[in-house]
């Protein structure tokens, strides 16, 4: 206190000198006042936020690698803000995502987490308490749950779009507001890179379906052959896509494969794929009509074949039989027809071969026509818990799946199984997947698609070689295409700083520059390359524990006062603080240059048509917000007294304005 004293009688000093000083302090009693104020202003022990103890501890836990630890580290500095300790858990770990266990009470608060745009599009697989996505442990003893899941099914089956759109609106409101299990964050975007004679080439489709657009214009700089295409990814997995959901193994099977109902990047089915025409016969009940004259690709048996291996041939290579008899394919003695579309979609939903049935509970019923073989029927029914037929309006994305061969995987077994909807099976028994024919199509597949496989080295490439097979029609515009890409070689690069410089050395025709925003900026500077960008459909999340006490548990039954526009249970307010808290505008400039698109809703971004443009539901970052939430969940924000320097400042300005008038 007596140094405070001393430095206050210098500056004092300095403005009056020592005598004035003390004549002025003699002959007025304002500067005493203001003397005492600056003491006592120096002697109090300032309490500020960032001083208090946190009001409780929280875990999020994330997955090692990518931005989402630097997510973590974010969010824990913005709820320090608010009395909040954040605990960042970093493990090479990812929350399954199957229906959660009722009696499970996973030790974390929050997770990091994304929706993938392979992900299902039925917004009750997520946010329902028996939803099969459900990682939020959401279940109908929360407030609003029940409503919340009232609403979804209604919209789910409503055929009316402008009903369905009002449903959806209606919905997001009460979920964000007063239900409140996730923070949405971002979306990304997908920038991919090729050099400047490659053309033909669209990123917003799959690069199966640019493939027969594409051609060379010249060599680039490293390129050998105007034939061949160079990309890399990672070890495929499993071929067999019933079995696996990894992306790699998607991507190969989209290249040998062929979907029965094409989807555009547009988000609408398209008529240019397998399936060529349909129509509604009512509500609840369609017809489709496949192509005619398409054959499936011949049936190679690929393991053992390397680069010096003869070409592909049908008539001296050895094909695979399958469990249908022993029958193989030749190219041009199987031909795809509805039973292979019927057999994909009852796979699909058959619990002994599909790791992911309930996908397909949507189907009611699945047949071919009985006056033609290029013509099946499915009855829709958008709730199979009720007797009736109801209209489902997620089915259209449901049916594009890639075909599978019935006469090579099917059994002429009459033994019956049900999809898990209950629709009635015939050839699938326990233990179809130890098969030979099930066994060798997980590494030798074989669809009706533009490319056949021809050899793969594990952890180095894969090679496929286009197919003559193929029906000849592009996916893009429904036009007579051939293929002068004839060969695709994947490599296995596991890191993606090696992809990039094997792009720019001119060993790679196409890279992802998303991870590299000052190359991406540079090539897109560059005369050499093409740049495009899309953005992703799926969104990453910062998920709430509902279970977890503090923003959930029993704090879910516990009813606040004092809001001003409804009625909130003291963890949605708690909730609410931490999304009002954390800054996305900042992390997203910080972490993406501020490129990604920052999510306000619960539905991804392929529904946006269910999204209005005036949302009232935005957390946008708000700290005296966030701390009016923690007031009413009832946490009091400290008072932070006013520091030294300002009131200091602002009593020599008093003393120096007083000083001139004493001059006068």
């Amino acid at each position: 206190m007596i140094s405070i004293v001393r430095k206050v009688y210098r500056c004092l000093s300095v403005i009056f000198g020592d005598k004035s000083l003390g004549e002025l302090m003699r002959r007025k009693i304002a500067i005493s006042v203001v003397f005492y104020l600056i003491l006592t202003f120096s002697v109090i022990n300032v309490a500020g936020e960032d001083t208090v103890e946190p009001f409780f501890n929280l875990v999020i836990r994330t997955t090692g690698g990518g931005v989402y630890p630097d997510y973590g580290l974010f969010i824990a500095q913005y709820l320090r803000e608010i009395g909040i300790e954040l605990e960042v858990k970093v493990q090479e770990w990812s929350f399954p995502m199957v229906v959660v266990d009722p009696n499970y009470n996973p030790q974390f608060d929050f997770y990091m987490a994304s929706f993938s745009d392979l992900q299902s599009q039925d917004m009750r697989d997520y946010y329902t308490e028996n939803g099969k996505l459900n990682i939020f442990n959401l279940n109908r003893s929360i407030p609003y749950q029940n409503e919340s899941e009232a609403m979804q099914n209604e919209a789910i089956t409503s055929d009316d779009l402008e009903e369905r759109q009002q449903l959806y609106y209606d919905w997001q409101i009460l979920f964000m507001d007063q239900i409140l299990p996730l923070l949405p964050l971002f979306s990304s975007r997908q920038y991919l890179a090729t050099w400047a004679n490659t053309l033909g080439f669209d990123s917003r489709w799959d690069l199966a379906d640019s493939l027969p657009y594409m051609e060379f214009d010249g060599l680039h700089e490293g390129q050998e052959s105007l034939t061949a295409f160079n990309v890399a990814d990672a070890n495929w997995r499993d071929l067999n896509l019933l079995t696996t959901d990894d992306t790699s193994s998607s991507f190969m099977y989209s290249l040998i494969a062929e979907p029965i109902v094409g989807w555009s990047p547009d988000l609408a089915p398209l008529k240019t794929s397998l399936v060529s025409d349909w129509k509604q016969i009512d509500e609840s009940h369609y017809a489709f009509t496949m192509r005619d004259n398409l054959y499936w690709n011949p049936s190679f048996n690929i393991t053992g074949r390397n680069a010096s291996s003869d070409p592909l041939d049908p008539t001296i290579n050895l094909l695979l039989t399958g469990l249908k008899n022993g029958e193989v394919s030749n190219g041009i003695n199987q031909q795809v027809t509805a039973k292979d579309a019927v057999f994909t979609y009852l796979a699909w939903g058959n619990p002994i071969v599909s790791e992911n049935p309930s996908y397909n509970n949507w189907i009611s019923n699945i047949y071919v026509d009985q006056a033609d073989d290029l013509t099946f029927h499915i009855e829709i029914d958008g709730d199979p818990l009720t007797p009736e037929l109801e209209y489902y309006a997620e089915f259209w994305v449901s049916l594009h799946k890639y075909i599978l061969p019935e006469f090579f995987l099917n059994s002429s077994s009459t033994e019956v199984s049900y999809t898990s909807s209950g629709v009635e099976c015939t050839g699938f028994y326990n233990g179809i997947l130890d098969t030979a024919p099930w066994v060798y199509y997980s590494t030798s597949a074989f669809g009706c698609g533009k490319y056949m496989l021809d050899y793969y080295l594990r952890n180095s490439v894969t090679v496929l070689q286009a197919s003559p097979y193929w029906m000849g029609i592009g996916a893009i515009d429904g036009t007579e295409q051939d293929l002068d890409i004839e060969t695709l070689n994947v490599r296995v690069i596991p890191d993606i700083s090696a992809e990039l410089a094997e792009f720019k050395a001119g060993r790679l025709d196409l890279v992802n520059l998303a991870p590299f925003p000052q190359e991406r900026k540079s090539m897109q500077a560059d005369a050499r390359f093409e740049v495009q960008s899309t953005l992703n459909y799926g969104f990453s999340f910062l998920a709430f524990n509902m279970k977890k006490e503090n923003i959930g548990g029993s704090d879910n039954l516990v009813w606040v006062n004092g809001t001003e526009s409804g009625n909130y249970t003291k963890a949605c307010a708690v909730r609410k603080a931490i999304c009002y808290a954390i800054d996305r505008v900042e992390m997203n400039q910080v972490l993406h240059d501020g490129e990604y698109l920052i999510n306000h809703r619960p539905m991804r971004n392929f529904n946006f048509f269910y999204y209005e443009p005036a949302f009232p539901i935005i957390y946008d970052y708000d700290l005296d917000l966030a701390w009016k939430w923690m007031e009413y969940a009832g946490y009091k924000r400290p008072v932070k007294l006013v520091s030294l320097f300002l009131p200091s400042c602002l009593s020599l300005i008093i003393l120096i304005i007083f000083r001139k008038r004493q001059m006068k």
